[in-house]
């Protein structure tokens, strides 16, 4: 059994407290209730339809679900009716040589899709993902595929409800390379293999492979209508049943424009018209120098190396030496200076 959308528990007060969280889920599918009574209510875009199937006991299944005052929900999404298709009511397969893509993202959107759209051809695939029909995100392989999708009249498409939106990060297993088989057994038990696994592929340009960006969704939905096929049109769609009305049901909530908004768009190779970044791979070397650079000298902190070093690079200062002639003469003078000290105390008379 597949899990449930939304489930809750139904209290004393009823279904109608729960009615505003079920239309937040804008699900076109299926109420299951069970308690005093189990049955089927069908729901469009989160609300109550005014077509249901009748019951075998003849009962109005909706009349039923109001009076519950005790028991459990669950909400599961449905695709409504895609003519010229195949599948079940979770997954649609088809031809784009009959279904034109601009049609096919109409058809997620009239039906509340939260889930994935898938486009394929012999070289290409692009993924949409919708969630509660409003365009989450796209991912492809290249950025001149983006608007040359809107115009494919050949390959296959996909639809595919889920409980959740997917993720753009990561890719679906069978597109990841296998990782190569360990050379020695390893003593830990095997993980289980996972449904998803993040994208891990080489990188030799310098570039990351998955490129996000930002387009406005206006823009989209314009090129997706100028590009649509002007030689043919998709099958047409069955009309969705309209929400019933009730006197204690609260009034539908308008949906909101999204026509500024933006849609994240993953590439998952270089654009080519980019310009090639370089790569930012660190080569290390093994000298020191090449790696740190040293603060400079403190003259308050000195090292003891730096004091070696200028111990063994100075060179002491010569010592001033004389020659024989200036000897003589300094004595020369010294005598000469004596003589006359000792001449002027011969001339002077005796003290008393």
């Amino acid at each position: 059994m597949v899990e449930p959308l939304l489930q809750g528990e139904i209290d004393a007060e009823g279904i109608i407290p729960r009615l505003r969280e079920i239309e937040e889920t804008r699900s076109s599918g299926i109420l299951l209730f069970e308690g005093d009574s189990t049955g089927e209510v069908h729901l469009v875009l989160g609300q109550i339809a005014s077509d249901q199937p009748e019951r075998a006991d003849g009962e109005d299944a909706v009349e039923l679900l109001l009076a519950l005052r005790n028991g459990r929900f669950e909400v599961h999404q449905r695709l409504p009716p895609l003519p010229v298709s195949r599948g079940d009511q979770r997954s649609r397969k088809g031809s784009l040589e009959v279904h034109v893509p601009a049609d096919l993202m109409n058809y997620c959107e009239r039906a509340g899709l939260t889930g994935l759209l898938s486009f394929a051809s012999e070289d290409a695939k692009v993924d949409v993902v919708y969630d509660r029909g409003e365009l989450a995100g796209i991912r492809l392989e290249g950025a001149e595929e983006l608007n040359v999708i809107f115009g494919w009249e050949d390959g296959t498409f996909h639809v595919e409800a889920t409980n959740a939106p997917l993720d753009l990060d990561v890719l679906p297993e069978e597109e990841v390379e296998e990782a190569p088989a360990p050379s020695a057994p390893s003593s830990a038990p095997p993980a289980a293999p996972p449904s998803i696994r993040p994208v891990a592929r080489p990188d030799n340009t310098g570039q990351h492979f998955l490129r996000v960006v930002e387009v406005t969704l206006s823009d989209i939905l314009r090129e997706r209508e100028e590009r649509r096929p002007a030689t043919r049109t998709s099958p047409p769609l069955p009309p969705l049943p309209k929400p019933r009305t009730h006197a204690t049901f609260p009034p539908p909530r308008p949906k909101r424009p999204r026509e500024d908004q933006t849609v994240r768009v993953i590439y998952l190779r270089p654009n080519p018209a980019a310009p090639v970044v370089e790569s930012s791979t660190r080569h290390l070397r093994t000298d020191l120098t090449a790696e740190v650079a040293l603060p400079p000298a403190s003259p308050k902190r000195t090292s003891h190396l730096e004091l070696e070093t200028v111990n063994t690079t100075k060179t002491a200062a010569p010592e001033p030496t004389g020659s024989p002639l200036a000897v003589l003469g300094w004595v020369f003078i010294v005598l000469l200076l004596i003589a006359a000290a000792l001449g002027v105390l011969a001339i002077l008379p005796p003290l008393g």
